[in-house]
């Protein structure tokens, strides 16, 4: 029989990333520290009233205004596409990019019924044309490169240009991890992927 801690720490489990200890660990700490309940119940109100996602880049909007799509010194037409709105914040905190984005929300991936129609790549597309450029930024993951090789087979018959970042990213590496000087690099050394 589930008693109320166990529902707590189940509830907390939804988050990408929550394991089932982490969600025991948060759930104690909230008991112990009763105050920090208050502190969570804002930024959970902030999230709820205040956040959301673009509904033309998939990037977070601040009071309904998506800051990368509504900038006017933004290059539309430089997209960098990334698996997921973390992604996009790495980038962005490098100070060095001043293009836009497509946060695909996720990768192909066939083992989890991922498939390219529950990405939104059809919504990237609807946003190029011929002299668009797509920076493939995925991770170079398995499921990285089978996303990029699906976008870069779509680029390629419509004729729109695509490039990859450079390589100084490790294979199998997440760019959430990777440091801002690799990835300022990579961004500014991306090549055209063959």
């Amino acid at each position: 029989m589930e008693n109320k801690f166990d529902e707590v720490v189940e509830k907390l489990r939804f988050l990408d990333g929550v394991t089932k200890k982490s969600a025991k660990r948060m759930a104690i700490d909230l008991v112990n520290k009763n105050n920090k309940i208050e502190n969570a119940q804002e930024a959970l109100d902030i999230i709820k009233n205040d956040l959301g996602q673009c509904p033309t880049c998939f990037y977070m909007t601040i009071d309904n205004v998506c800051p990368i799509c509504s900038d006017p010194d933004r290059d539309k037409n430089l997209i960098a596409v990334v698996s997921t709105m973390s992604d996009a914040m790495t980038i962005e905190e490098i100070h060095d990019y001043n293009g836009a984005y497509a946060v695909l929300n996720g990768e192909i991936n066939l083992s989890k019924n991922i498939t390219p129609d529950k990405l939104t790549i059809d919504k990237l597309f609807n946003r190029t044309n011929k002299n668009t450029e797509l920076i493939l930024a995925l991770n170079s993951t398995f499921n990285g490169e089978l996303t990029a090789n699906y976008i870069r087979d779509i680029a390629r018959q419509r004729g729109i240009k695509y490039t990859r970042l450079a390589r100084g990213i490790p294979v199998g590496g997440v760019l959430d991890y990777v440091d801002e000087k690799t990835l300022s690099d990579a961004l500014k050394n991306r090549k055209k992927d063959d």
